[in-house]
């Protein structure tokens, strides 16, 4: 947990520092100026801004009234467990069967469930993925993920900006994307440089003895899998590596942008052995 947040603070630390080199190497003091800038918006972006716009693209919100899935006790009783503070809980609307948590220390956690997931799975099963989501939070992992996501993020949005003046763009009916395809795999170097398949390995198996059962994560896991295939969702760009399986499922053709481990390497450190 220590040196998830070691890493993300180095990591922040070291962006800041390469604005302001770049910036003074490119335009000398007023590049310097500049970087300077850059990197204080950045800074005051993710910690005042950064988990609100997290959510509000995935279009997850709290979730308020009845828990006819008994969500709460749920997490409390998790919470508990791992004695760490209770996350907010968000539901977003969509078919897809899909979880996610963002974990920011200096603002409330939050864990979220697609109304899909809920739909399909039953209560053991639910409850193993939100437990798997908690001990991202608790082991600082969502953190790590969140930061990477957001200043991935902005690059493809700075892309996009480009793109809206793209000479073309003017004249033809279909856009074309070439800042955003350019800069896509800038992005996900950032969240290839900090995001491990250890991280998803430690993280199951911590959650695995948390409910005490390998072989019922296992098979969820292998499910969510399943139907992320049959039912994948398009996520904002950056974003699908902060879901417990991705979401993208098939939509997700190029092999460089996957970001989470093989599913079945999952299961196979789970239980020994795949297919289930």
């Amino acid at each position: 947990m220590k040196s998830n947040s070691t890493k993300v603070w180095l990591f922040i630390l070291i962006t800041s520092i390469a604005l302001l080199v770049l910036g003074h190497q490119f335009a000398g003091r007023f590049g310097l100026f500049v970087g300077l800038i850059l990197a204080l918006s950045m800074n005051f972006f993710l910690f005042f801004y950064g988990e609100n716009r997290l959510l509000e693209k995935l279009g997850a919100q709290r979730w308020k009234g009845q828990d006819p899935w008994g969500l709460n006790p749920l997490l409390v009783k998790t919470c508990n467990n791992l004695m760490i503070k209770q996350p907010m809980l968000c539901v977003f609307e969509h078919p897809s069967a899909a979880a996610f948590s963002i974990g920011l220390p200096w603002g409330r956690s939050s864990v979220a469930f697609s109304t899909g997931l809920l739909k399909k799975l039953t209560p053991p099963e639910v409850e193993a993925i939100l437990v798997h989501q908690v001990c991202h939070i608790q082991r600082l992992d969502s953190f790590l993920f969140g930061i990477s996501s957001l200043l991935a993020n902005s690059i493809v949005g700075f892309g996009d900006f480009l793109d809206q003046f793209w000479i073309p763009n003017f004249f033809f009916q279909k856009k074309q994307k070439i800042f955003r395809t350019l800069l896509s795999p800038f992005g996900w170097l950032i969240i290839k440089s900090v995001v491990r398949n250890r991280v998803y390995f430690e993280n199951d198996l911590l959650a695995a003895e948390i409910i005490q059962d390998r072989r019922r994560l296992a098979e969820v896991l292998w499910r969510l899998d399943a139907l992320s295939e049959n039912n994948p969702r398009t996520v904002p760009a950056c974003t699908s590596h902060l879901f417990i399986i991705n979401p993208e499922g098939l939509l997700q053709k190029n092999l460089f942008l996957k970001s989470h481990p093989p599913t079945s390497e999952r299961i196979k450190r789970l239980i020994g052995y795949y297919p289930i």
